[in-house]
């Protein structure tokens, strides 16, 4: 299997992380590949119709693209244990920390790729608060992370991608239990690895 998608992208950081904790690392190539907002790339889109990443192409040419679904399939392939059946407080948190990646991604074209004359304030201070209030119910939610599983890595790749291109959010700031939480959880080897500022794989 070949894993599309570039390194500094949080969508594919998630499923390089459940790579790791499945340990099937040596069975999945890396296949390095940017975009840039606003062009198709046509690596990407000859394997997925929607040209983002991640993909996840199998060695019959099929693949399969966005992160969630890439995670429940080597997740389920393997009998892992990152999704339970019927844990719908899980599947909530998970998609918690998808919105708060997502307000994350628009903010960063926002802000970085979008000519300044045309950024647009309010759209700007929206996805912001999006951020923070995500932020704030995994504060609350932060003893629930304790487990390895979807939710933990969406929320851990999330806060990692606030780290890396959003340095003064400050959102430790106000938030004991998840600057805790996370402080431990980004020492795993499977996140250690695959940081946006981590060497690639060998």
């Amino acid at each position: 299997m070949k894993l599309v998608g570039g390194l500094g992208s949080p969508f594919v950081r998630k499923v390089r992380v459940v790579i790791a904790e499945l340990g099937i690392i040596d069975q999945v190539e890396l296949v390095p590949s940017a975009g840039k907002p606003g062009t198709l790339n046509q690596e990407q889109s000859g394997v997925n119709p929607i040209g983002k990443i991640p993909a996840l192409v199998m060695d019959d040419g099929s693949a399969l693209f966005d992160s969630r679904m890439i995670m429940r399939y080597l997740n389920e392939k393997e009998g892992g244990s990152i999704y339970i059946d019927g844990d719908w407080d899980l599947v909530r948190r998970e998609s918690q920390a998808e919105g708060m990646l997502d307000a994350g991604l628009i903010l960063r074209f926002e802000t970085f790729a979008r000519p300044e004359e045309l950024r647009w304030d309010g759209w700007i201070e929206g996805q912001s608060q999006k951020i923070n209030q995500c932020l704030d119910s995994m504060e609350k939610d932060a003893a629930a992370l304790a487990r390895v599983d979807a939710a933990s890595i969406g929320t851990g790749c999330g806060l990692g991608y606030l780290d890396f291109r959003f340095a003064d959010w400050g959102w430790r700031e106000g938030r004991p239990a998840l600057t805790a939480w996370y402080e431990t959880f980004s020492q795993r080897q499977s996140m250690a690895t695959t940081g946006p500022t981590a060497p690639p794989p060998a």
